[in-house]
């Protein structure tokens, strides 16, 4: 049962420091061009691996792609959080 305990809280921290990250990612390019950032840089390549199979669904499955938003990193997020809320369940 503590492995179990553990291994969710273990979980939880990483998702929250993805969803952490990809605030910080979305933030970024209203303050400074995100080419010339190290911080989005480092951002983008820790939450791309949750975004590109979202993105790579909803591509295939031709969803929302005439829209400005990316709905991708949207639905990530949210999903993110969902999985996030059901770990104390566990």
């Amino acid at each position: 049962m503590f492995f179990l305990d553990f291994f969710a809280r273990l979980i939880r921290i990483l998702i929250e420091a993805v969803s952490l990250a990809m605030m910080v990612r979305m933030i970024i390019p209203f303050f400074k061009n995100p080419e010339e950032s190290r911080l989005y840089l480092f951002t983008s390549l820790l939450t791309e691996p949750f975004i590109a199979p979202v993105r790579f669904l909803m591509v295939k499955f031709n969803l929302l792609q005439d829209s400005p938003i990316d709905w991708s990193f949207t639905i990530t997020y949210i999903l993110l959080a969902m999985v996030s809320g059901m770990l104390p369940i566990l």
